[in-house]
C-alpha cells in the first residue's frame, strides 16, 4: 500500500491562503510577493519530506525507496520554470537577459497607462531651454511669446495600474530655472526595474530667439521656427529640424533620420543612423560618423564635408548630391572637390567647376564637366570603368592610363592612342588646358565627346520624408482585475 503524505495538503493550504489574503487585501502585491519568494516552496516542501522520513524511521517504519516520487519532480521542475519566469518577467532577475525579458514581459502582459502633464514657466526672449535625460517624442515650437510652455501626455507601460501610479508619482513634469535659463525635466531616470517603461509625448512652446539643447535616450525630435542654435545629443532619435536661425548640432548612437531644412547657420551631424536629408543650409555642412541609408543633400551653400572611417569627401558648395551605400551621385559641385576611399564607389560628377581629386580602391566614376573653362583633374581608382565627357571646346593637358585594360578615345584630335605593355594603354593629347589626369590598374578608360544629355546626372528622384504628425492623446486605458 503506497504510503500517504502531508505535503501535497499542506502545499495546497498555503496557496489557497496566499489567493484569500489578495482577495482580502486588494493592495497586497501578491505576484511581486511570489515572484521574490516562489524558492521558498520548494524550501517548505522538502522541508516536510525530511521530516516525514525522519518520523518514519523514529517509529521503525519502512521507508520509501526515493525521498521524492517521479511524478513530484515533474511537478518541481514546472514550479522551478514558472517561478524563473514570473522572477524575471516582474523585473527581479538578474541572471537572464534582462532586457528581452523586459520587452518580452510588458509587451505580452502589460498595459498602457498615460497620464496629462503641463507646465509653464516666464522667460526673457533668448532663453536658453534645456531638455534633460528624455525618453519619448518632442515637438518645439517657435512663437512671439516670453514663456516657455509643455503640453502633452506621459506614457507609463506596467504590469497594473497600481505600479502606473507610482511610477508616475516618481516621476513628475517639471519646469525650473531663471528666464534665462530653463530646464525640463522628466525625472524618468527615477524610474528602476524592468517591469516598468515610461516615456513622454511633448509639445513645448518657447521664445524664436531661444537656444536648444536636448539629451535623449529614445524617440524624435522636430524642431520649427527658434533662430537660436540647436544641440541635440540622443542614443537613439529622428531628428527633424525646419527654419532655424542659428547653427546645429546633432550627435546620435542610432537614427533613422537626420533631417535639416532651411538652416541659416552651420551644421555638424556625428555618430551612426539611416538616412539624411539636408536642404537650403546657409553655412558650412559636416557629416562625421556612419550612415549607412539614403542621403539627400540639397541647396548647400557653403562647404560641405563628409568623414566616414573609410571615406572622406569634401567640396566648397553642392546644389544636388545623393549618396546611398556604395554610390555618390553630384552635379552643380563647386570645387575643389576631393574624395578618398579604401572602400568601392561608383561616383558620377556632373557640371562641377575648379579641381577634382577622387583616389578610389575600386569603383567606376563618370565625370561630365559640362561647363568650361575646364577643371584640373586628377581621377584614379584601382579597379573600375572611367569614363570622361568632355566639351568639344575644352581646352586640357590629359593623360589617360589603364594598367590592365582597354583606353578608347571617342573625342579624336588632339587625343592620341599608345600602347603600354601587354595588356595595358595611354592615351595623351593637349590643347594648351589643364592637367587631366586619369588612371586604373585594372579597367577600362573612354573619353568621348560631351552630347546635351550630359549637363545633368540622370538621378532618379528618391521621395522625400514629411515629418511626423502630432500624436493625439490618448485616453486612460482600464484594467481589469
Amino acid at each position: 500500500m503506497r504510503r500517504a503524505s502531508l505535503v501535497a495538503p499542506l502545499l495546497l493550504i498555503g496557496i489557497g491562503l496566499l489567493f484569500l489574503a489578495r482577495n482580502v487585501f486588494p493592495d497586497m502585491q501578491l505576484l511581486d510577493y511570489l515572484a521574490k519568494y516562489w524558492p521558498l516552496l520548494l524550501v517548505v516542501w522538502g522541508g516536510l519530506r525530511l521530516l516525514e522520513i525522519l518520523f518514519w524511521a523514529a517509529t521503525a517504519r519502512p521507508l520509501p525507496m526515493y525521498g521524492i516520487s517521479s511524478g513530484e519532480w515533474v511537478l518541481v521542475i514546472f514550479l522551478c520554470f514558472v517561478g524563473v519566469s514570473l522572477h524575471a518577467v516582474r523585473g527581479f532577475s538578474a541572471w537572464l537577459p534582462g532586457s528581452r525579458i523586459e520587452l518580452g514581459g510588458l509587451d505580452i502582459f502589460g498595459d498602457n497607462y498615460d497620464y496629462p502633464v503641463s507646465a509653464e514657466k516666464p522667460s526673457t526672449k533668448a532663453p536658453r531651454v534645456i531638455i534633460e535625460s528624455f525618453r519619448g517624442n518632442a515637438r518645439i515650437t517657435g512663437a512671439d511669446v516670453q514663456t516657455v510652455k509643455v503640453t502633452g501626455h506621459s506614457t507609463i507601460r506596467s504590469l497594473d495600474q497600481a505600479s502606473a501610479d507610482r511610477t508616475n508619482q516618481q516621476a513628475p513634469l517639471e519646469v525650473d530655472g531663471d528666464t534665462n535659463e530653463i530646464r525640463i525635466h522628466t525625472w524618468q531616470n527615477r524610474v528602476s526595474g524592468n517591469n516598468r517603461r515610461i516615456s513622454a509625448d511633448l509639445d513645448i512652446v518657447v521664445p524664436k530667439g531661444a537656444t536648444i539643447e536636448a539629451h535623449g535616450r529614445s524617440g524624435d525630435f522636430d524642431v520649427n521656427g527658434v533662430n537660436g542654435s540647436i544641440d541635440v545629443n540622443s542614443d537613439n532619435a529622428s531628428v527633424r529640424l525646419e527654419d532655424i536661425g542659428g547653427d546645429v548640432m546633432v550627435e546620435v548612437r542610432g537614427s533613422d533620420i537626420l533631417r535639416a531644412v532651411k538652416i541659416k547657420g552651420s551644421v555638424e551631424l556625428k555618430g551612426r543612423g539611416s538616412d539624411i536629408d539636408l536642404q537650403d543650409i546657409g553655412g558650412p555642412v559636416t557629416i562625421n560618423g556612419t550612415f549607412n541609408g539614403n542621403s539627400q543633400l540639397h541647396n548647400l551653400a557653403k562647404a560641405l564635408r563628409i568623414v566616414t572611417p573609410y571615406t572622406e569627401f569634401s567640396a566648397e558648395k553642392v546644389t544636388d548630391m545623393r549618396v546611398t551605400l556604395g554610390n555618390l551621385n553630384a552635379s552643380d559641385v563647386t570645387g575643389p572637390v576631393r574624395m578618398s576611399s579604401s572602400r568601392s564607389w561608383d561616383v558620377s560628377l556632373a557640371n562641377f567647376t575648379n579641381s577634382v581629386d577622387i583616389n578610389l580602391n575600386g569603383g567606376d566614376v563618370d565625370l561630365r564637366p559640362g561647363l568650361l573653362p575646364l577643371a584640373k583633374m586628377d581621377v584614379h581608382s584601382r579597379t573600375g570603368h572611367i569614363e570622361l565627357a568632355l566639351p568639344q571646346a575644352a581646352k586640357f593637358d590629359l593623360t589617360a592610363t589603364s594598367n590592365r585594360g582597354s583606353v578608347d578615345n571617342e573625342f579624336g584630335a588632339p587625343l592620341k592612342l599608345e600602347p603600354t605593355g601587354r595588356r595595358g594603354a595611354t592615351l595623351r593629347g593637349s590643347n594648351g588646358g589643364p592637367a587631366v589626369n586619369i588612371s586604373t590598374e585594372s579597367g577600362q578608360v573612354l573619353v568621348r565627346s560631351a552630347s546635351a544629355a550630359d549637363t545633368a546626372l540622370p538621378v532618379p528622384a528618391t521621395p522625400r520624408v514629411p515629418p511626423i504628425p502630432p500624436a493625439p492623446v490618448k485616453p486612460p486605458v482600464p484594467v481589469e482585475q
